[in-house]
């Protein structure tokens, strides 16, 4: 017998909150954006706004914030942009930087990043 479970959307028994994910690790976080001529949100999940805060740095507010600071956040950018680093990470926020191949902060084109951790 096959069965099928069809729904919108899924929530804790509060009916606001996240469901927990339990024996998985799965990706809290995302984002793709670009910094090079204009500055644009390509597509994210649990990111509430992407704030353009300078040259090459980014402030990314999340939807659903995390239960402390200390999660993973990775990300890459355009070949030969230079390095991508980390600012400043809060429980509601990250802030990423981009770097040039002279190690001055940039805009680098496109930008992609991953949140990794436990939600409130």
């Amino acid at each position: 017998m096959t069965s099928v479970l069809n729904v919108d959307s899924i929530a804790a028994k509060n009916g606001t909150s996240p469901v927990a994910l339990t024996k998985q690790s799965a990706a809290k976080a995302w984002v793709n954006y670009t910094t090079a001529a204009s500055f644009v949100n390509n597509g994210s999940f649990n990111v509430s706004s992407l704030t353009d805060v300078g040259a090459g740095s980014c402030k990314i507010v999340f939807t659903n914030v995390m239960s402390n600071d200390d999660f993973s956040t990775s990300g890459l950018q355009v070949m030969g942009a230079g390095q991508l680093g980390l600012n400043a990470q809060e429980t509601n926020l990250t802030w990423c930087i981009s770097y040039n191949t002279s190690n001055a902060a940039a805009d680098s084109g496109e930008t992609t990043g991953t949140v990794h951790g436990d939600l409130a």
